[in-house]
């Protein structure tokens, strides 16, 4: 038997019922639905009925907050369908965009931004007529299931959506939204630089090398390297070594105490040994980190290496070094380079 025969047949045997309302149908949406937003629906549905087919609409509950508003209307089906697709998309954004491009943060947030916009817009459109198809479905059940209208309204309002079902999604809802806000706060933090503590990103050694000791000016020699993280940035962060003038050494060679004339024949100063320059980039507490900024660092052309160390507390970090270079001015417009990529760049020697 159809469904508005099925009604008419129960609306006679009811005649009191049938005279509180204006028709069978409008009765049963009404007990169907609840009180939470009941015009918005009954104008929908009389549009649909009245056409027949399925009609764009706008439902700005269901644009707004898509998972809980299917969740209060008992869309079950549609409501696992969702959630299947919003964990889909966080996946493969978090293993494709994150984990193997390694995508920056704001354009992963835009990427997941637009699937959100197109999902919820979907919703908004056609969430009038997923509401119409479900309340047509739980009218026939119902009708089919009583034996008079009575029951079958009753039926339907113990299914109805109510004000204090609302207030449960809408607290859950929340709830679930923060969780989920926080880890991903917790995420983004914990890619940073040494993940598992509170220090800030920008890292520094954690046992630092310790400073040569001063040495006598060597004509002709390099002057030690010393790193130049906090000076200003026009100044460069090493500088090329520059020979002695003759009078200041003339003047290093009158101040010599005298000393006992050798017979073997005098040797020219031997030159000092060469200096390799490293640029340490950062320490990094998690293997992938390390090797990520290892291959960011080598796409620029810059020869690097990760290094395993040891802390006195047992911690295991990785080091990258980008290096070595025979020069100042190498290690110099190396480190341009590296502070370009947004890197942290201090200058070593070995």
């Amino acid at each position: 038997m159809p469904t508005y025969t099925a009604h008419a047949a129960h609306a006679a045997d009811q005649p009191g019922v049938a005279a509180q309302y204006t028709s069978v149908a409008p009765a049963l949406y009404r007990a169907a639905l609840g009180p939470v937003n009941l015009e918005h629906y009954l104008a929908a549905f009389e549009r649909l009925d009245a056409t027949g087919r399925v009609l764009p609409g706008w439902n700005l509950a269901a644009a707004l907050c898509p998972l809980g508003w299917l969740v209060f209307r008992r869309l079950w089906r549609q409501a696992l369908l969702v959630f299947a697709a919003l964990a889909s998309g966080a996946l493969l954004l978090w293993a494709v965009g994150h984990r193997w491009l390694a995508l920056p943060w704001p354009m992963l947030a835009g990427l997941a931004l637009a699937g959100l916009t197109v999902l919820c817009g979907g919703l908004g459109l056609y969430g009038d007529a997923l509401v119409h198809a479900d309340v047509r479905r739980r009218i026939d059940g119902a009708v089919s299931a009583a034996s008079t209208m009575r029951e079958a309204m009753e039926l339907l309002q113990r299914q109805a959506g109510s004000r204090r079902r609302l207030l449960w999604v809408a607290v859950v809802g929340a709830a679930l939204a923060a969780a989920a806000a926080w880890l991903a706060f917790a995420g983004a933090m914990g890619d940073r630089w040494m993940p598992d503590t509170g220090e800030p990103a920008s890292v520094a050694p954690s046992a630092p090398e310790p400073e040569p000791a001063p040495q006598p000016p060597v004509v002709g020699g390099e002057q030690p390297v010393v790193p130049a993280a906090d000076q200003a940035p026009v100044q460069p962060l090493l500088q090329e070594p520059e020979a002695e003038s003759e009078p200041e050494v003339a003047q290093a060679q009158a101040e010599e105490p005298p000393q006992e004339k050798d017979p073997a024949p005098a040797r020219p100063p031997q030159r000092a040994a060469q200096r390799r320059l490293y640029i340490n980039v950062g320490l990094f507490a998690d293997p992938e980190n390390a090797r990520r900024t290892q291959a960011r660092l080598r796409q620029a052309g810059l020869p690097c290496a990760v290094e395993p160390l040891v802390r006195s507390d047992g911690r295991r970090l990785q080091r990258v070094r980008v290096g070595p270079f025979s020069s100042a001015a190498q290690a110099n417009a190396a480190v341009a380079k590296v502070r370009a990529m947004g890197l942290e760049a201090v200058a070593a020697a070995q």
